[in-house]
Formats: C-alpha cells, sequence, structure tokens
C-alpha cells in the first residue's frame, strides 16, 4: 500500500507543479517586454528568430520550485533548501547575464559561488572516501579532492546545458528525459528529498517543453539553461544506490547526461582545434552539424532526444550489473561516443 500511496503523491506534486509552472509562464511571457526581458531577431550571428522572444525560463524554473517548496513546508530539509537556494544563485547571475551579455569570468564565478553555496550545505560527492575507491588516501587529502570533483562536475553540467540549449526544445526535452530517470531511480532507493526535486523538476521542464518545443513562445535564456544543468548536478550528487555499488553512483549520471556532455566536449574541443573562441556562441553545436548532414530540424532535435532517452535507459539497466560488466558497457558507450565525435567534426574546418 505504501508504494500507491507514494505514486499518488508523485502525481499529485507532478500536477500542482505543471499548473503552477504554467501559470508563471502565462504571466511571465506577458511581462517579459515591460521589463525588457527579450530576444531580439538579429542581435547574434548564430541566432534565426525571426520574432522577439521572452526569455523567461529561468523565471518561471525558480519560482516553481520556491513556491512549491513553500506550499509543502520543505525550507527544513537542508538538502533541499540548499539546492534552492545554490540554484538561486545560479540563476540569477544567469539573469544577469540576459540582461547585459556578461564576460565568461563572470558567469564562472557565478557558477564556482553557487557551487560552493550547496556544498555549503554539505551536498557533494563522496567518491574519494568511499571504502571501494581503489587507492586509500588521507581523510583530508579526500575530503578536498571530493569537494574539488563536486565543483568541476556542477560547472561543467551547468555550461553543459547552456552550451546544448542551441535550437528550440532541445534542452527542456533533455531535462524532461533526465528527470523523468532520476525520478524513477529515486524511487527505487526512497531517497524522499530527490523525489521530490525530481518530481518538481519534471512538471517544470514538462511545461517549458511545451513552450520551448518548435515554434517556441519562450526561451529558455542563460538563467534557464543555467539553472537546469546546475539543478540536475546537484540531483546527481544526492543519487545513492541501495547496494552501495561504487560504479552506479558515477555510470547513471553520466549516460543520464550524455547528449550535453558530448555536445559540449564536440563543441569545446572543436574550437580550440580551430583556435575560435570557447566562450563565443556559434553555429557549431550537436544540433547545427546534424542539420548540415540533412536532417531536418525536427528530425536533428528527435536524433538527439532518441540517443538520451537510449543510453539513460542503458544507464538505468547499468545499476545492477556487476562492477565488471557494468565498465565494460561503459567503455562501450564511450567509443561509440569518440567514433561519433570524429564522424561529426571531420568536415568543420
Amino acid at each position: 500500500m505504501y508504494i500507491f500511496s507514494q505514486i499518488d503523491h508523485i502525481f499529485l506534486l507532478l500536477l500542482i507543479s505543471i499548473v503552477i509552472a504554467s501559470t508563471l509562464a502565462w504571466i511571465s511571457i506577458r511581462m517579459a517586454p515591460m521589463i525588457e526581458l527579450m530576444d531580439v531577431p538579429g542581435s547574434a550571428d548564430h541566432k534565426s528568430h525571426h520574432d522577439s522572444m521572452p526569455v523567461v525560463g529561468g523565471i518561471v524554473l525558480l519560482d516553481t520550485l520556491i513556491l512549491i517548496v513553500i506550499i509543502f513546508g520543505q525550507w527544513n530539509d537542508n538538502t533541499i533548501l540548499g539546492i534552492l537556494v545554490s540554484s538561486i544563485v545560479i540563476g540569477l547571475f544567469g539573469l544577469w547575464d540576459d540582461y547585459k551579455n556578461l564576460k565568461v569570468e563572470l558567469k564562472l564565478l557565478g557558477q564556482i559561488l553557487g557551487a560552493m553555496v550547496l556544498i555549503s550545505f554539505g551536498v557533494h560527492v563522496n567518491f574519494f572516501e568511499s571504502p571501494e575507491f581503489l587507492i586509500q588516501i588521507d581523510m583530508e587529502l579526500a575530503h578536498w579532492l571530493n569537494i574539488l570533483v563536486t565543483i568541476l562536475w556542477l560547472v561543467t553540467l551547468t555550461n553543459a546545458f547552456n552550451f546544448i540549449d542551441s535550437y528550440d526544445g532541445i534542452a527542456a526535452g533533455l531535462t524532461t528525459l533526465s528527470s523523468t530517470f532520476f525520478l524513477i531511480i529515486s524511487v527505487g532507493t526512497g531517497q524522499q528529498s530527490m523525489i521530490f526535486l525530481c518530481t518538481i523538476m519534471l512538471g517544470t521542464s514538462t511545461t517549458l517543453y511545451y513552450l520551448n518545443s518548435h515554434p517556441a513562445k519562450l526561451f529558455l535564456g542563460d538563467s534557464g539553461s543555467q539553472s537546469i544543468g546546475f539543478f540536475l548536478a546537484a540531483i546527481a550528487i544526492l543519487y545513492q544506490p541501495l547496494e552501495g555499488n561504487q560504479a552506479s553512483t558515477w555510470f547513471i549520471p553520466v549516460l543520464i547526461f550524455s547528449v550535453p556532455l558530448f555536445d559540449l566536449c564536440l563543441v569545446v574541443v572543436s574550437r580550440l582545434r580551430r583556435r575560435k573562441k570557447i566562450h563565443k556562441a556559434s553555429r557549431d553545436h550537436t544540433y547545427h552539424r546534424l542539420e548540415d548532414s540533412g536532417f531536418s530540424m525536427t528530425r536533428a532535435v528527435l536524433i538527439m532526444h532518441g540517443i538520451a532517452l537510449l543510453l539513460s535507459m542503458v544507464g538505468y539497466l547499468c545499476i545492477n550489473l556487476p562492477y565488471i560488466i557494468a565498465n565494460v558497457v561503459f567503455g562501450l558507450v564511450l567509443l561509440l561516443g569518440i567514433l561519433a565525435f570524429f564522424e561529426l567534426d571531420k568536415n568543420y574546418h
């Protein structure tokens, strides 16, 4: 009976999240011109939209999260509060960026600040302190290595979702898929804080996916894409498998986020190879390369979402696989990713 009661609560929370996010989106879209939070056509070379677009994805996401935490009285949960406060920091810097186009150094500073806020609430990886870690190291050194890896993970995924938000619906769709799989996994592990946060993100991202899909009615903006990436990275840190399988603690997140991580690697390495500025937006993302290969805009997006779905399913199956087999599976996925990288990058100069 408990599991059915829990599922009922999840569906109720999901419905409330969708209703609140939809209401806030309706209000935000109409307020955006008044507060000059609009993306104007032709404001950058890589942009192809023809109408001014409200950039309110971040506002919708964070306001939905804040309202639901208040409604359900979850501010006493240290983990939920930590992710909420740190995501707000990321969202505010992203909103500032949407208004003023911040320098890359200031963007990075905001992301590191958000990561440090989250860590101050006790949310960080414990990889180097695990008894299953192959090398035994000093506990203090292990602690600082965990902090460093946490910051790198949070900043990397924040930028991965920011980078991949290159066309209508891509980032929002990937967020919906990621939230769904982490929700399923968290129900299996019984992690209540993770269930709560994943359900909110699933409801909000479903709303944003509908409104951001082509033809888009709103853009996520830096505030939206960065907040999403940071939030999901924090969710991934919370995941603790029931049997303490070290492999699945990092296999699962990497496979679920494989598409945005692949896109980030493709863009960064390709721009370095071509001596281009890493942070300067350009039409060289995975989506653009699929489109240049002859796929329609819609099909290119569906291909990316389909690959994300497939690899998320592979990640889910890895949960109960023996450690050695899980490593082999991950190695095969990594090999396929490298082959795809060279295939997509071979014609870019």
